[in-house]
């Protein structure tokens, strides 16, 4: 190594290289491998330094029972995937419907045919990729709304490449996806565990359970049958995948101009905007996720009393919706303890939060001036104990998650037991090492000889002391989500 270069032995020959500089000695400057520091980058990575998300998800999930998650909480998608589960659930139920020489043989369906998984994998994604580029179609109209439709800037390059006349392939294979890794990021993917949560099916696409019956009997009645918003596009769409299955090809394909019009036309009318879907199907839902009810129920109660006459929204914090919601005189116990567990798990998990704010405000700074930050934001001490007790006291509470959040959670309560600012700082640190090790990432900060902190990521600049009091909250354990999927039913979104 000579100053900022050193010499490599060149082994392998990339394309484009000469024979003969395989074997040579090659100098290499240290600032081609080397890069300045990037927030930017930095900043997007690793956004739960504490690993807080599991434990507080749990808790959140407890109340919701997974009919909401950060990435299901639309009103359109949820009744989109129904809808393309529902089309798919009919063709496999449809003996006159079969499949062509070229499908028969695939060995993706592993001699199941339209009872295998990548049949109805196949189904999702060609239902998906229609839908978007229909929508793309369409996208001019003032009445059509893009947002939210998983997929679309995809499509639209797609459309825009192909003249507007992209290829449509029947396949649960990559060749098929719009979207990257369709079947898990696409509405199918992102929205399967409320339905199978809610009993429509289970993970593998079971359609035909005994304990599926009644919820698919509630979605035909409210949804497609004869009359009902969704039963035109049911018949068309059937009709028009009957023909695309019989073809004899292994993978079969057309072009997006070959779709009947009539079959466009009826699945933007049908999808056009959240709102729309949400006039229609807002009562189903609610009536089978169970959202108006127990728990749940109760914060749908606490938002309703954001609306206004005037069609306008004023939220309210979620630590204000939830003590609304743990208010309400009707609420039976247990509903009441999923919500009353979240107001004693939040506080503790913020000021958690808050002290590594304050160890991260300053790219170097030693112990004595954590403490002295964490003072001036009045705290000391007794501030983690404190907040720890009522749930280290509460056995019920903290049997209500396992696994990994509550092992974490059991750390985290065990270095609340100091009533010493810098032993909790100094166990804060070791936990936060752990969490990031067994993401085999680096830590965010690091203690050098036992004092000095040095931080290798963007600073967190401290809140002001009236921003931040005691018992404030920083994680929304789904409100927003829920608020979100309500304004859709609400005709809002």
């Amino acid at each position: 190594m000579n100053g900022s270069y050193f010499e490599v032995n060149v082994l392998a020959i990339a394309p484009g290289t000469r024979d003969s500089e395989a074997g040579m000695k090659r100098q290499i400057a240290l600032s081609d491998l080397l890069t300045e520091f990037d927030e930017r980058i930095s900043s997007e990575l690793n956004v739960d330094p504490l690993g807080l998300q599991v434990i507080w998800s749990a808790y959140g999930q407890k109340i919701f029972r997974n009919r909401i998650s950060s990435i299901s909480n639309d009103v359109r998608n949820y009744t989109l995937n129904l809808f393309n589960h529902w089309v798919t659930k009919a063709l496999v139920e449809d003996d006159a419907v079969q499949l062509g020489k070229g499908l028969l043989h695939d060995k993706a369906y592993a001699g199941r045919g339209k009872d295998s998984a990548a049949f109805k994998q196949a189904c999702m994604i060609y239902l998906e990729n229609v839908f978007a580029f229909a929508m793309v179609e369409v996208q001019a109209d003032a009445s059509v709304q893009t947002g939210g439709v998983l997929g679309i800037s995809k499509a639209r390059r797609r459309w825009e490449e192909t003249n507007g006349n992209p290829q449509l392939v029947f396949s649960p294979g990559a060749r098929a996806h719009v979207l990257m890794r369709q079947n898990s990021l696409g509405v199918s993917g992102r929205y399967k565990t409320p339905l199978v949560e809610m009993g429509f099916f289970d993970g593998s696409y079971d359609y035909a359970l005994p304990s599926s019956r009644p919820q698919w009997q509630k979605a035909q009645a409210q949804l497609f049958a004869q009359g009902k918003p969704l039963a035109r596009l049911q018949a068309l769409m059937h009709a028009h995948l009957a023909e695309v299955l019989a073809d004899v090809r292994r993978e079969p394909e057309l072009n997006f101009a070959e779709l009947p019009q009539a079959l466009k036309h009826a699945f933007v009318a049908a999808f056009r905007s959240p709102s729309s879907v949400g006039a229609y199907a807002r009562d189903f839902w609610l009536g089978v996720t169970e959202l108006d009810q127990g728990a749940p129920g109760a914060l749908y109660e606490a938002l309703k009393q954001e609306w206004l006459p005037d069609g306008q929204v004023r939220e309210q914090p979620t630590q204000q919706v939830f003590a609304l919601a743990a208010g309400r005189a009707s609420l039976a116990a247990g509903d009441r303890d999923k919500l009353e567990r979240v107001r004693v798990l939040e506080p503790f998990l913020a000021e958690l939060d808050l002290l590594l704010g304050v160890m991260l405000s300053a790219k170097s700074q030693s112990l004595a001036e954590v403490l002295a930050g964490w003072k001036s934001l009045d705290r000391d001490g007794d501030t983690l104990p404190r907040l720890a007790e009522p749930i280290e006291v509460n056995a019920a509470m903290r049997e209500q998650v396992s696994g990994t959040a509550a092992e974490r959670l059991t750390e985290l309560l065990a270095l609340a037991r100091s009533n010493s600012v810098q032993q909790q700082v100094e166990s804060l640190l070791k936990y936060h090492e752990r969490v990031m090790d067994a993401r085999g990432q680096s830590p965010w900060l690091r203690l050098l000889n036992g004092s000095q902190l040095k931080i290798d990521v963007r600073i967190r600049p401290l809140p002001a002391k009236e921003d931040r009091p005691v018992d404030a909250w920083v994680h929304q354990y789904y409100v927003p989500q829920f608020r979100h999927l309500l304004s859709g039913m609400r005709g809002l979104v």
